[in-house]
């Protein structure tokens, strides 16, 4: 792959997988801004580890001033969606503590943190935004209901789920990310959503997701829809709004950055 992947043990066991800084920040306004980078959903299909669990934008944020950590999501087939496997939750514990260690190491303010994911790596973004808070977080098409994703779409991720699991433990999937929103103490500051009305996903998942963030009314909300004609599917939203993305992750990282005291 050609980038030095480093591991994280924490404490509950679970062993995180992640590339910090692969390319060096300019000056102390880059050390002072950290991006966190969710992982896409990778090819089931494929023998090769990197096209099933592909780091997102790895070379793509090169030229942006700024600390960034991109996170692994290598548990099970395609990851578990930085959950866990089996009715677990302990990727997303160590997930958080991995996160939370890390700000504190760089002597951070979480105003200057930016999350970013798209599709399962929007789904992140936005749920450890919520369990840490954060100044921003930045989405592109990521799903709100996991059960209808998982069981319209992508059976095979049900070893997300308990083994058997019941309507009930389906439940607790289903409304997993509206309740971290809907319960947080730690609201991030922005959130932009990018998305498309084209997107054979979007009834499902966007305006429950909108509607939730809309009636907590703790986050300021920027939705850009690309409904262009040439954005088709789900899986080509993001490569045609590559643009908007990077406008919303410039703003951020251009803001008056603020300062411990």
């Amino acid at each position: 792959m050609g980038f030095n992947e480093k591991k994280y043990k924490a404490k509950n066991g679970v062993t995180l997988t992640y590339i910090e800084d692969p390319f060096p920040v300019e000056n102390y306004r880059g050390e002072s801004k950290l991006i966190f980078i969710f992982q896409s959903l990778g090819d089931e299909k494929s023998s090769d580890k990197d096209k099933r669990y592909p780091y997102t934008l790895l070379a793509g944020l090169k030229y942006f001033n700024s600390r960034k950590i991109y996170i692994k999501d290598d548990r099970g087939l395609v990851g578990d969606y930085y959950l866990g496997i089996n009715g677990s939750l302990d990727t997303k514990e160590a997930v958080i503590c991995f996160i939370n260690e890390k700000i504190r190491d760089y002597k951070l303010l979480k105003e200057n943190i930016v999350m970013l994911g798209f599709s399962k790596g929007g789904y992140a973004a936005l749920l450890f935004s919520h369990e840490i808070g954060v100044g921003a977080v930045i989405c592109a098409i990521p799903q709100f209901d996991l059960v209808k994703w998982i069981d319209r779409y992508k059976s095979y991720l049900s070893y997300i789920y308990p083994d058997n699991a019941t309507i009930d433990d389906k439940v607790l999937y289903s409304v997993h990310l509206r309740d971290v929103i809907r319960n947080s103490l730690h609201h991030p500051s922005r959130i932009y959503l990018v998305t498309s009305r084209n997107d054979e996903t979007y009834l499902d998942h966007i305006p429950q997701l909108v509607m939730e963030i809309n009636s907590v009314k703790k986050s300021e909300l920027i939705v850009y829809h690309n409904d262009e004609s040439y954005v088709t599917r789900h899986n080509n939203v993001v490569r045609n709004s590559m643009n908007e993305i990077l406008y919303f992750l410039s703003c951020e990282l251009v803001s008056p950055i603020l300062k411990t005291t």
